[in-house]
C-alpha cells in the first residue's frame, strides 16, 4: 500500500480537490490480477493527478486466486507449459505502457528453474508462486497516487443508493466480513464459479445422501474430498478429462505409490495399498488426445497456411459477419489435411502411390477456389451447411482413394474424436477382444505419437494446425468478425467441442501413468455412451456405470463427477452473481434464432470494448465492467491464460477497461 501523493506542480485547485477514485476488483485471480497491472501502470504513466485507490476483494490470496492456490498438492499440474504464461503486456500486445514484468518462462529461468518452459507442464501451484510475485511487484510498481488494499472476504451484493432509471455514480460492494465498500468502478472477475447440481447431478446426490454411499459433484481437483474414497473400492468418475487425471494423481502417487521406468523404457507403477480402484468414463469413452509436448520435442509454433488474414479477408463482408461453417471451416480443414499428409509423407512414405505433391497443390487450388466462391457477395442463403462439418466430401475421398496406396492411412476426423464408434467388445477385463486391451493399445499409440511429434506423427500434426487455428479463430472472434448466430451455432455449437477433444487432452506423461495404473489392476475402463443409473431397491445401494459397446456393469460405493462446473450464469452458484442476476442489475445474453426464438447464451449480456454490464431493460453501466470466463457469449477459449508474444487478448481487454475507469469523470 502506498501513501496519497500530492498532486504535480501546476494542478488545479478543482483537480487537487478531487476525491480518490476507488474501484473494486471482485476477484482476485489472473484476470483480476490483470486489471490491477493495468490500473497501476497507466496511472503511472499518465501522471494521472487524482489518485487511486483500487479494492481487490477476494477470500483467496492475491494472484493465484482460489484455482492456482500455492498450498496445492505438486501432483496437479497445469495443462499448459510454463512458457505459455504471462501477467504483463509485451509488445506484440500493441499496448502502452509494456514490457513492465516478466513472462512466467522468464521469471522461472531468473529463479534458478532448470526444466525447458517450453516442454515443462508444471505443478500449479509453481504457476501460483509467479502470479504472488507478480502481484508483489504490482503492487511495489504503484507510485505515491496508488493504494492497493486487498480484502481476504467475499462480496456478497452490489447495492446502488438513489438508482432509479439510470446507474448510479456510487455503487457499495458489500462484503461477507461486514464490510462495505464504496467504489466508483466495479470489475468483475469473477473466474470459474460452481454451479448448481440440476437434473441428474442432483438426483444423484440425493440418492448418494440416501444409500449412504458416496457422491462428489463437479469443483476444482484441489478441492475434491478425496479423503472420503477408500482403498481397495471402486470408485467410478464421470467424465475423462483434465479433471480426472488430477485425481488420479492424488489417488495414487499422492498416496504414495511409485512410478519407474522398466529396462525396455515402458511405465510400471509400484502401489501402496492405499489405492482405491479407479473407473473412469465418458461418452466418447477415451480422454481427450494427449499433447504432443516433451522434454524431447517441446511446442513450436505451426505456420497456418490457409487459414490466413488474408483469405479471411477476402471472405469477409462489412456488412455482415463471417459465417463459420460456410467460410472459416474448409480454410481450417484444409489446414489439418495439409498437417496430416504432411507428417505422413514424412513418417510412412510408402502410404502414397502418387507424389504427395501433388495432394498438396489439390489443396492449394482447392482452397483458392473456395475463397474465390465463399467470398461475401457469392454466399447465398441456401447454400448453408448446418452441423457437425468433420466427414470428407465425395470428391476429397476420391482424391485419396486415387493419390494413396493404402486409404486407411486417410485422413478421418470422426474416427480421432470418436474412435470407438461402431466397436463392440467381448468383454471389459484384460483378454483377447476386450475392452481393457484395446484402451492400452490406444494409450500406447497415443503416447508413441507423442513422442514422434508433430513432425512425424500425423495426428499430432493435427493437432499444431488445430491449436493454431483455434488461436487465430480465438482473435477473429474476439475482434465481432463471426456473426453471432454462426458464433453460437456452430463455432460453439460442435467446432468448440471437436477442437478441445483434439486439442486439449492432459500431458503425455498422464497417458503413460493411466496405462501403468492399468497394468498394475488398478484401473477399470468402463467404455462409451456410459450410463450411471442407482441400483435397484432388491439389491445392495450402488452407482451401477454401463455402456452399450462393453458387456456387464461396473458397481461402486463412491462416484466422483470429473467434470467441470458448468460455465454458465444462470447456473453459477455464487450469491453476488445470483443476486445481481435476480435484481436485475445484470442479465444473461441471448440471441434470436432464424425462427424468431430466443436462444439462451452461458454469459452475461455486455456492451462496448470495456464490456459494460447491461441491465434487463437495456441499460448500458458506464461503471460496471466484467473480465473472466462470464465474457462466454462474446469470447472464445476463456480459460486459457494470457500467452506471451501471442497478443494476449486478456490483457488487452484488461487494458481498456483499465482506461476506461481511469477515464471517468470525477
Amino acid at each position: 500500500m502506498t501513501a496519497a501523493a500530492a498532486p504535480p506542480a501546476g494542478a488545479g485547485a478543482a483537480q487537487a480537490a478531487d476525491p480518490p477514485l476507488r474501484v473494486a476488483v471482485v476477484g482476485a485471480g489472473p484476470r483480476g490480477l490483470s486489471v490491477c497491472e493495468r490500473l497501476v501502470a497507466l496511472h503511472a504513466a499518465q501522471g494521472r493527478a487524482r489518485e487511486l485507490r483500487i479494492d481487490l476483494i477476494d477470500p483467496y490470496p492475491p494472484g493465484p486466486g482460489r484455482v492456482w492456490r500455492t498450498d496445492q498438492s505438486p501432483e496437479l499440474l497445469m495443462n499448459t507449459t510454463i512458457a505459455d504464461q504471462t501477467v504483463f503486456p509485451d509488445a506484440s500486445t500493441g499496448l502502452e505502457p509494456c514490457d513492465t514484468g516478466p513472462s512466467m518462462p522468464e521469471w522461472y529461468r531468473a529463479r534458478g528453474g532448470t526444466a525447458q518452459p517450453e516442454s515443462a507442464f508444471a505443478p500449479r501451484a509453481l504457476y501460483g508462486e509467479y502470479l504472488a510475485w507478480s502481484f508483489e511487484r504490482v503492487h511495489t510498481a504503484a507510485d505515491e497516487g496508488t493504494e492497493i488494499v486487498v480484502h481476504p472476504a467475499t462480496a456478497t451484493a452490489i447495492v446502488e443508493p438513489g438508482q432509479h432509471e439510470e446507474p448510479a455514480a456510487k455503487q457499495l460492494v458489500r462484503l461477507d466480513d461486514g464490510t462495505t465498500l464504496e467504489a466508483d468502478a466495479v470489475v468483475l472477475c469473477l473466474g470459474h464459479l460452481p454451479a448448481r447440481l440440476q437434473g441428474e447431478r442432483a438426483n444423484l446426490a440425493r440418492f448418494a445422501r440416501a444409500s449412504g454411499l458416496t457422491y462428489l459433484p463437479p469443483g476444482l481437483p484441489a478441492e475434491t474430498e478425496v479423503e472420503r474414497l477408500p482403498a481397495g473400492q471402486t470408485v467410478v468418475f464421470r467424465g475423462f478429462g483434465l479433471n480426472y487425471f488430477d485425481l488420479q494423481a492424488l489417488l495414487t502417487t499422492g498416496r504414495g505409490g511409485r512410478f519407474s521406468e522398466s529396462p525396455d523404457g515402458t511405465l510400471r507403477y509400484a502401489p501402496s495399498g492405499a489405492e482405491p480402484i479407479l473407473a473412469p468414463s465418458s461418452r466418447r469413452g477415451v480422454p481427450y488426445r494427449c499433447k504432443p509436448i516433451t522434454p524431447g520435442r517441446p511446442a513450436r509454433d505451426w505456420q497456418l497456411r490457409y487459414f490466413t488474414p488474408g483469405s479471411v479477408s477476402a471472405l469477409e463482408d462489412a456488412a455482415g459477419g463471417l459465417l463459420f461453417n460456410d467460410q472459416l471451416w474448409p480454410l481450417i480443414l484444409a489446414e489439418l489435411r495439409r498437417a496430416w499428409y504432411t507428417a505422413l509423407a514424412a513418417s510412412r512414405p510408402e502410404a502414397f502411390a502418387a507424389a504427395p505433391a501433388e495432394l498438396f497443390a489439390a489443396l492449394d487450388a482447392s482452397v483458392a477456389e473456395h475463397v474465390s466462391r465463399r467470398s461475401a457477395d457469392t454466399v447465398r442463403p441456401g447454400e448453408h451447411r448446418p452441423g457437425l462439418l468433420i466427414a470428407g466430401g465425395p470428391d476429397w475421398a476420391a482424391l485419396e482413394a486415387r493419390l494413396l496406396a493404402d486409404t486407411a492411412q486417410a485422413l478421418d476426423l470422426a474416427a480421432l474424436l470418436h474412435p470407438l464408434e461402431g466397436r463392440e467388445f467381448s468383454a471389459r477385463e484384460p483378454g483377447p477382444g476386450s475392452f481393457h486391451d484395446w484402451m492400452l493399445e490406444f494409450l500406447d499409440a497415443e503416447y508413441a505419437d507423442a513422442l514422434a511429434g508433430p513432425e512425424r506423427a500425423p495426428s499430432k500434426a493435427v493437432f499444431s494446425a488445430l491449436w493454431a487455428a483455434r488461436g487465430y479463430l480465438k482473435e477473429l472472434v474476439a475482434d465481432g468478425r463471426i456473426d453471432p448466430l454462426s458464433f453460437a451455432t456452430e463455432i460453439r455449437g460442435w467446432f468448440e467441442g471437436f477442437a478441445s477433444g483434439l486439442c486439449d487432452g492432459p500431458p503425455p506423461s498422464r497417458f503413460a501413468q493411466l496405462a501403468a495404473l492399468a497394468r498394475a489392476g488398478l484401473v477399470t475402463f468402463i467404455g462409451p455412451e456410459v450410463r450411471i443409473a442407482q441400483s435397484r431397491p432388491d439389491r445392495p445401494a450402488a452407482f451401477v456405470a454401463t455402456s452399450p459397446a462393453v458387456p456387464g456393469e461396473v458397481r461402486a460405493r463412491a462416484l466422483v463427477d470429473a467434470a467441470s462446473p458448468a460455465n454458465n450464469v444462470r447456473a453459477a452458484d455464487d450469491a453476488l452473481l445470483a443476486g445481481m442476476l435476480d435484481r436485475g442489475q445484470v442479465c444473461a445474453a441471448t440471441l434470436e434464432g432464424p425462427d424468431g426464438i430466443e436462444l439462451p447464451l452461458s454469459g452475461l449480456l455486455v456492451d462496448g470494448e470495456a464490456f459494460n454490464t447491461v441491465d434487463p431493460r437495456g441499460h448500458v453501466h458506464p461503471r460496471r465492467f466484467v473480465l473472466s470466463i462470464q465474457l462466454s457469449a462474446d469470447q472464445l477459449g476463456l480459460a486459457i491464460a494470457a500467452n506471451p508474444q501471442r497478443r494476449a487478448r486478456t490483457l488487452i481487454d484488461a487494458h481498456r477497461i483499465a482506461q476506461a475507469i481511469l477515464d471517468l469523470p470525477s
